[in-house]
Order: structure tokens, then sequence, then C-alpha cells
């Protein structure tokens, strides 16, 4: 039976700076599945409602060339806050495609919407097995926890995944967010150059070419197994 692989990022692009992690899962056998917790009314071009399908339909191209699933749930980007809904949206999407693994920000993290979502991932995969949350019989639990590396911010891995046979993939994946660049295209010193020089980095400290990197975040019951993330 294969496993599921779920990425909760508050942006339609977070996930897909993990694309060299996502691909090494998907050519294990994973189901991977990419959610994206905000609607996406922001780009380079300035704020509006009408960019949400635009942005939309680039992560739905770059989810086809990772070979995952997208799923929107369409919270206000830029003012996200954790609630009880924000919480029960993504218990929802545990229940339904009941990962083995889930990655999302962690805790501290230099933009506002990725911590607040990093508390709703928190506290859903603890509600998603919870009896006493609700009476849902779709309960889910039992899956490990991890976060992902942070612009800008002092994170401690303890997992390092070898992503350079999947480098040029990454910079295709990243590349599909044109709304992200101004004019609609990569130039020198944006998004993907600072990612690639970021995992080239973690790459050096791990002695490949390019790494990802995470965290395991321990629960009781929840410890690290053999496996890529598992």
């Amino acid at each position: 039976m294969s496993q599921t692989l779920m990425l909760v990022g508050a942006h339609h692009d977070d996930n897909e700076l993990m694309a060299g992690t996502i691909a090494r899962h998907r050519d294990a056998g994973w189901r991977v599945v990419s959610v994206v917790m905000t609607n996406g009314r922001w780009t380079a071009d300035g704020l509006s409602e009408d960019n949400i399908e635009r942005r939309n339909d680039e992560s739905r191209a770059a989810a086809k060339l990772l070979g995952m699933e997208p799923v929107f749930l369409e919270f206000r980007e830029g003012v996200f806050a954790h609630t009880d809904a924000s919480c029960r949206a993504v218990v929802e999407a545990i229940r339904k495609f009941k990962p083995d693994v889930v990655i999302t920000h962690p805790p501290r993290d230099y933009h506002g919407d990725h911590m607040a979502v990093s508390r709703s991932v928190e506290d859903a995969v603890h509600r998603a097995g919870c009896p006493a949350y609700d009476a849902d019989d779709a309960r889910h639990g039992g899956m490990l926890l991890y976060y992902c590396d942070a612009w800008t911010m002092p994170f401690d891995p303890d997992v390092y995944v070898d992503v350079s046979e999947h480098a040029d993939l990454k910079r295709a994946a990243l590349a599909c967010h044109k709304s992200q660049f101004t004019g609609g295209v990569p130039t020198p010193g944006d998004m993907i150059d600072i990612e690639m020089n970021r995992s080239r980095q973690r790459g050096f400290e791990s002695d490949c070419d390019y790494a990802e990197v995470f965290q395991f975040a321990p629960r009781p019951g929840a410890v690290r197994k053999v496996g890529l993330l598992g």
C-alpha cells in the first residue's frame, strides 16, 4: 500500500520550495498532496481578487510537473490567522487524504501567514485523530509532522534530503509561478536564485550538490522511522 505525503503551505509557491523532496517521494511510489492555505490575491503586480485563479492555475501547472495533487483552501492571503475554522479545514484535508507524513512551516518564520499556518497544522495533526475533538468516524492519527526550512530565520534541521538529481526540476516548478516575477520572467536575484542558493548551501553542509532540510516535530507516540521522511 502506497504512503501519502501532505505538504501544507501558506502560499501557492511555498510547497514547491520542497520540489526535490516531493520528487524523491513521488519516485518512491508515494502519493503527494499539496495543500495551499491562502487564496493568492497578491502578485508582483499588486493586490487583486483577480489574481486568485491565476495563482491557482500556476499551482496546478507546478503540481502536474511534480506529480502531486493540489488542494486550495482559499483563506485570505496576507491576514491569515490561526482559528478554529482554519484548523478544521486542515483536519478535513487530513481525514480525506490520510497522510503518513505532513510537512509545514516552522513555528518561527519571517512571514505571519507562515507562522499562523504552522500553528493551525500542528493543532490539526492532533485533532484529526482525537476522539475528543468531534464524533467523526473518519478520524486519522499517527502521522508524522515535519517543519520545512525558513528563509532568513535560524533553523536547526535534523533531516537532510539530497535533491541534487532534481535541481533542474525544482527550478522548473518554481518558474511555473510567473505572477511572482516582474514581467512574468525569472531574473537574477529572484526567488529561484535565492532558493537554489539556499539548497546549494544545505548541500554543502551535507556533502552533496543540493539538499532540502527539515526538522522533526516530536509528539507522544510519534517517533522518526526508517525511510525518506517517514
